[in-house]
């Protein structure tokens, strides 16, 4: 669905208005499925999303995919430090292997991973910052001395996000 206006929006919803009205009388007469459970505004909510989710004509995967995909970029009260952990040493993986090798049980077959390079964001909050204001143009470093700057605490916590591990 097409959010970018609200003629867009209204040509989304305005279909569904007889079934908005229909449910919002079948619980007003205590007749709906969940007229016991929810309040008026829920019924209605959810019956407008699961109308607008349940797409008789889906668009393809395609389409979804690209829609999905789109960076918003960096923006907002935030600051993003983005770093790269060097390649290890190959002894560094000569001891993966040797601690595989020590727990596998029998003959398991596995295939030894390649070591390359971690990439990795420092992230902290960026205060006086609204919603829509873009990352400043600086080097990584001069980000993550910015980030630095405003940290007030030394909690860290390590986040792990997407891909396998």
């Amino acid at each position: 669905m097409d959010t970018s206006s609200p003629l867009a929006i209204g040509k989304a919803i305005l279909p569904k208005v007889p079934l908005l009205i229909s449910n919002a009388v079948w619980h007003s007469v205590g007749l709906s499925k969940n007229s016991k459970k929810w309040d008026l505004k829920t019924e209605i909510a959810v019956s407008l999303v699961r109308a607008l989710i349940n797409n008789p004509k889906p668009s393809p995967i395609s389409k979804q995919q690209v829609a999905g995909s789109k960076d918003p970029g960096i923006k907002g009260p935030m600051w993003i430090s983005k770093v790269v952990a060097p390649t290890p040493e190959e002894d560094a993986r000569i001891a993966l292997v040797n601690a595989i090798e020590a727990l596998k049980e029998k003959e398991e077959i596995y295939t030894v991973p390649d070591i390359k390079p971690v990439e990795a964001e420092w992230t902290g909050y960026r205060a006086g910052v609204d919603s829509n204001r873009p990352r400043l143009d600086l080097s990584e470093v001069e980000h993550y001395g910015r980030l630095m700057k405003e940290v007030k605490s030394d909690v860290t916590i390590l986040y792990f996000h997407g891909g396998a591990y």
